[in-house]
């Protein structure tokens, strides 16, 4: 019997997910070397091959609110939070550098409703929006879907303007198949091949991808892994996956995977300033940093909508 350690932080779980009788999705087949699985080296970066831009958000809630409606007798659940997405720019020749920030605050209710929160001195203020859902949780899923849609509108521009561009999550909410936005997917939530083909994904060595499947009707897909394994780690060690548009073709998709795999090892994560070391990219970890600070200090922004819900109090004599 063996024993290995995970490399991610143990606060931050697992980030292999598979349950053992996971037999994979039916929808993906193997679209590169027939029908065999094979392991092929990335295309290490060269002298004009542009700069990359990594692309990522995050997404804070920062205060629960409710609201009744006297007219209907209703009442909504709601939240008042930001989300903020960028980028880092990189050509691998001189320092990654931040590029294009976009910054939103929201206080979005449920039920259908909808109330506006005045602005604050300080700079601060929320665009108010309403969702029909009434469940609890409603409200902050819906913050976390304008955070995805976000990201994936700079992923297109960025790519539009000729940045290989990565982003960190699935193509979900990427809406143009005809830029080559890659998909980067640090945690693995179910096996996507059979299993005589998912079994031997580990076998990877550090900068080798699989070879491409095709994933539903709209992506290809590959797993590569960053960063050597050592006697400790576990087999899934350092093992990312990436999605790539289909209607580029296949040809320059396997291209891009080439690409890819010979550069992201470069900016793998370094275990001793991120617990999601090797997959949390270097760039991607200083970017999560940089969109916190641009979204403020939590307990200022809490602060901030008791004010506004203060406000509208006082100018009411009940919250609107």
């Amino acid at each position: 019997m063996n024993v290995f350690v995970e490399d991610w932080g143990a606060t931050y779980g697992s980030p292999y997910l598979v349950l053992p009788d996971d037999v994979g999705t039916a929808k993906a087949v193997l679209v590169e070397d027939g029908d065999e699985l094979r392991c092929h080296p990335g295309r290490p970066p060269a002298n004009g091959d542009g700069a990359v831009a990594f692309v990522d958000g995050v997404r804070r809630g920062e205060a629960s609110l409710w609201l009744d409606d006297p007219g209907s007798g209703l009442g909504a659940r709601g939240v008042a939070g930001g989300h903020a997405c960028g980028c880092v720019l990189a050509d691998g020749e001189t320092r990654p550098e931040y590029g294009d920030t976009r910054v939103m605050r929201l206080a979005i209710f449920g039920s259908g409703l909808r109330a506006a929160l005045p602005d604050v001195p300080g700079g601060w203020h929320w665009r108010s929006a309403s969702i029909d859902s009434p469940h609890p949780d409603a409200p902050l899923e819906d913050l976390q879907q304008r955070m995805r849609l976000a990201e994936a509108e700079l992923s297109e521009e960025l790519c539009q303007d000729g940045y290989l561009t990565v982003i960190d999550g699935p193509l979900y909410y990427v809406r143009s198949r005809d830029l080559p936005v890659v998909g980067y997917v640090k945690t693995h939530h179910s096996a996507k091949l059979a299993p005589e083909h998912h079994r031997r994904i580990p076998e990877l060595a550090a900068g080798e991808r699989t070879s491409l499947f095709r994933l539903g009707d709209d992506r290809y897909s590959g797993y590569l892994r960053l960063t050597p394994r050592n006697a400790t780690s576990s087999p899934w060690a350092g093992i990312v996956r990436i999605e790539i548009p289909q209607s580029p073709g296949l040809a320059e998709a396997i291209d891009i995977a080439d690409r890819i795999t010979g550069l992201l090892p470069r900016f793998a994560g370094i275990p001793h300033r991120d617990p999601r070391a090797p997959q949390n990219l270097q760039p991607i970890g200083a970017l999560e940093t940089h969109l916190r600070h641009l979204l403020g200090h939590p307990g200022l922004a809490t602060r901030a909508v008791r004010e506004a819900v203060a406000a509208l109090v006082g100018a009411t004599g009940v919250a609107a």
